[in-house]
């Protein structure tokens, strides 16, 4: 695994004493299985073993977690080595970068590890050359909200053509990186 800082990004080894420290990291294709098991959690969690989504992706084959590490930024946070919460991130064209997924394993919410996860993420994409970083997220998740607000996204009235939304319950925002 690349192990990142939040913050800069910069490649280093965490110190021996701190591995009870949340870390974030970005996962490569052979944290594949790391992968596979936080989002099938993160999947579990929000929408139920029962969702169609959660159906198809546990059955994915090694080379299809893979293949979406290949295409996709994932950042994940660790503590003691052990994985709590996922966001990706991908190139929405070539000006625009799409966060998705943002998920904490219960036990890790309100420790302010969702701001990291994102910041991480919108530093990835100013790394990147994006403009702008946009997302969606449920008009009813008032955490999720306040940890984006507190980045500085606003609600966007039109979003790019694939972050957009038709569905009632989801907010479109939208931070400037240029």
């Amino acid at each position: 695994m690349v192990i990142l800082d939040a913050m800069t990004l910069e490649h280093r080894r965490p110190p021996e004493h701190a591995m009870d420290a949340p870390r974030i990291i970005r996962l490569t294709e052979s944290d594949w299985r790391t992968f596979a098991q936080l989002r099938l959690r993160a999947l579990a969690d929000t929408l139920g073993t029962g969702d169609p989504q959660y159906r198809d992706e546990i059955s994915f084959t090694a080379a299809q977690w893979r293949r979406r590490l290949r295409a996709h930024a994932q950042f994940a946070v660790t503590i003691d080595d052990r994985g709590v919460g996922l966001i990706g991130a991908q190139r929405e064209n070539a000006v625009t970068v799409y966060l998705y997924s943002l998920w904490l394993d219960p036990s890790a919410r309100r420790r302010g590890l969702g701001r990291a996860l994102v910041s991480t993420a919108v530093e990835w994409a100013r790394g990147e050359r994006a403009r702008a970083v946009t997302l969606r997220v449920n008009t009813g998740n008032a955490a999720a909200r306040g940890v984006y607000e507190g980045l500085g996204f606003q609600v966007t009235v039109a979003g790019s053509p694939s972050a957009s939304s038709s569905r009632t319950d989801e907010l479109v925002m939208s931070l400037s990186v240029d």
